[in-house]
Parts: structure tokens; sequence; C-alpha cells
């Protein structure tokens, strides 16, 4: 490496934290600064090489971080995790930003105060921030989600010729099916999920966890069978950026996936499907599943069209796709609260901010 002194670390926890992460690289890039994609290798070694090879194709300075390295020197250090790092790293500022909308008990932590600047999303957001730590010392931003800046970035040929590279049909309307792991409604959808939607495109994105942990290989079953299907495309693992998926489809089904805040944010119809599996121990102590999820996410909800069965499904998707403008105001009004901006300068603020101290 010829330096190791560097404007801005971008710590990589997770290959799916990229898609928060790059958009902000690449605005400081624009500004002559120096930048290192520092990868903390703990995902699957495959999963590390695709990193690696993403960050080296798209000139972000990949390096594999060792702890028997001599120290890095930064300015400004990013952590896109819910943990304060302890790496062999100098800086000047620590900065944390969220890698999914703050819908996660994870996002409202004081562990996340230990940092010296925090980008959030939305004046909601800082005010919650605020209101339970009035002591904390870090400056608190309301700047927007920087992932959605590359929704931005599509032209309408450029929709139109990644709708036709994943073989699906440009005279379809494109359902987006995407997700989480747990608790998820994958184990709820019916196996003729793709036959029952046959006049869609349909994208399955599932979350990066169903890949990567053994635990959740039933679902990697199903989604398999689901890609038999002429009408259907299966992301693998290695495509973990939802944004152009979610920038060329007209309707997203989800279930306990902050993603239904991000394509909301776009204006666009969200089916909630509240029919999922919980684990045993989850069904018989009720208040778990509560502390994986933030207490208020109830009201957020209302950005989408929820069912409660999968019988319920097809109609409530025709129902969205013929009135796309239904819960827009809704939309507007929650994505402004939780979201903030969505202009596609949110990296634009952020660089301001720190190219300001």
């Amino acid at each position: 490496m010829k330096t190791r002194n560097y404007h801005t670390i971008f710590l990589i926890h997770h290959l799916y934290y990229l898609p928060q992460l790059t958009p902000i690289a690449k605005e400081l890039k624009r500004r002559d600064k120096s930048i290192l994609f520092l990868i903390l290798s703990l995902d699957a070694k495959d999963k590390v090489k695709t990193t690696y090879d993403y960050c080296k194709e798209n000139d972000l300075n990949p390096h594999l971080y060792s702890e028997q390295e001599q120290e890095f020197q930064c300015k400004f250090m990013f952590n896109a995790a819910h943990s304060f790092p302890n790496l062999n790293i100098q800086y000047e500022y620590s900065a944390s930003i969220s890698h999914g909308i703050g819908t996660k008990a994870g996002n409202y932590t004081a562990e996340l105060n230990k940092h010296d600047l925090r980008f959030v999303e939305g004046e909601q957001r800082v005010r919650f921030i605020k209101d339970k730590f009035p002591n904390a010392n870090c400056k608190v931003y309301n700047v927007g989600f920087a992932k959605l800046d590359d929704v931005f970035s599509y032209s309408t040929t450029d929709k139109n010729e990644l709708i036709q590279s994943l073989s699906l049909d440009p005279g379809k309307k494109t359902i987006l099916y995407a997700p989480t792991f747990y608790p998820s409604s994958i184990e709820k959808m019916s196996t003729k999920f793709p036959d029952d939607f046959k006049n869609y495109n349909i994208i399955i994105k599932p979350h990066f966890f169903s890949f990567e942990i053994k635990t959740y290989r039933h679902q990697v079953r199903k989604f398999n069978k689901w890609n038999k299907f002429k009408n259907v495309y299966l992301a693998g693992p290695e495509e973990f950026n939802l944004i152009p998926f979610m920038t060329i489809s007209d309707l997203m089904i989800s279930d306990e996936s902050s993603a239904i805040f991000e394509f909301a944010a776009l204006n666009k119809p969200v089916i909630l499907n509240q029919d999922v599996k919980y684990r045993l121990t989850y069904r018989l102590f009720k208040s778990k599943i509560k502390k994986r999820m933030e207490g208020q996410m109830t009201q957020y909800k209302e950005v989408a069209l929820i069912i409660n069965h999968y019988k319920e499904l097809k109609p409530a998707v025709k129902q969205e796709l013929s009135n796309p403008e239904n819960r827009a105001l809704q939309r507007f009004e929650i994505s402004e609260s939780i979201v903030g901006k969505v202009d596609g300068k949110v990296s634009v603020r952020i660089a301001d901010i720190i190219d300001s101290l």
C-alpha cells in the first residue's frame, strides 16, 4: 500500500453494507479525497471475495484488514455497524451511518453515541435520538438515506435494458419480492407463487443471511423451485444491492424487512405480508420478537397494504397496481419522517458536512 493515511476509511463488516457506503465514497472521490474500504472479513470466504472484487472493479481501494498490520490513519472513519469498532485505526472523527432504515432497535442504542458524528435519516429520527440521549456528545445530522442516491442515476433506457438483461418481459408489470430471513413470510408463501402470478414478472431478492446461514437453507430450496418458472428472476447472494431491482419494479412484497420503507420512499406501492413463521421460542415468549423491532414501527406500516394470509395476496397486488396512488400521502409523510429527503443528494450533504469540519 502506498500510504496508510487517508481522508476517509469505510469499515466493511458485511457485503450488504456496500450500497449504503458506496455513494458517499464516490462523492468523496469526486472531491479528490483519498478513501479506503477496509474489509473486516466477517462473512464467508466467497462473500469476502465478492466484496473485494466489487470494490476493486469500482475503484474503491479495498484492503483486507488484519490485526497484525501497522495502524491506519484517517480524518474520518465511517462505521455502518451497530457496535463501535475496536480496530487499529487512528482517526480525528468517527462517523456512524445506518446500513438500513432505522426501524430496528439496534439503531437506537447508547453504543452508537460513542461516535463523534451520526448521519441519520429523517427529522423524526434526530428528535428521537436527542430525546432519548440528551447528554450524548455526538453531533446528529439529518441527511437522508444515502443508499437511495443511486436510484437517480438510472435513465429510462437503463431500466429497460436491465429488465431485458434479467430475461423478463418489458411488457409486464414487475413485482419485487424482498423478504427478510427472520421472521419471514417465505415459509408461508405458496410453492406455486410464480404460477399464481404468471401475468407478472417476479424478482426474488432474498436477504443476505438466507444464503449465508445454514439454518435458512430450506428457504434457498424454495427459491430454487420458484426460479424454474420463466417469469422469475432470482437474485443470488452476489447481487447484494437492492437498488437496481427497486428501480425497475412496480410493486414490492415484503414482511418485516426495513426495505419496505426504502421502496415506499420511491412512491411505489408496498404489500406487507404479516403471515410469517416464528420459532417456537418466539411463539411462547412473544416479548422476544418485540426486542428485534423498534416499538414504534407499527405506525409506520401505514405505507403498505397489510395482508395476513397468502390467499389475500393476489387481489391485493391487483388492487395496488391498478391504483398506485393509494397511500401516496402516507408514503410521503412517513418517508419524510423516517427516510428524510429523497433527492439523490444525500451523499453530497454528507460530504459537505465533513468538508466543513
